[in-house]
């Protein structure tokens, strides 16, 4: 999952992170084999630095790219998780 400003550009971050995603680095995954990805301004601290993907205080845009798709996205019986925002 890539992540843009409004504008279509990447957004500057003190990682240097513009991606997140299990080719990119080591992900955190909980107990159950989920996965919890923070996007956040805000840096979420150090247990979650590794799930974290930097979003500017504004507004932007993710972008999710499957590569070699298996036939349950072809098909649409896959769905990305919602985004889920919480305050």
């Amino acid at each position: 999952m890539t992540l843009y400003n409004s504008d279509g550009f990447l957004v500057e971050n003190q990682l240097h992170r513009y991606a997140i995603g299990s080719h990119l680095g080591e992900l955190t995954y909980n107990a159950d084999g989920s996965l919890d990805i923070f996007i956040q301004h805000e840096y979420p601290g150090k247990e979650k630095k590794s799930n974290w993907l930097p979003a500017p205080i504004g507004s932007f845009n993710l972008l999710l790219r499957v590569y070699w798709p298996k036939m349950s996205v072809l098909n649409g019986e896959w769905n990305p998780p919602m985004v889920i925002r919480e305050d």
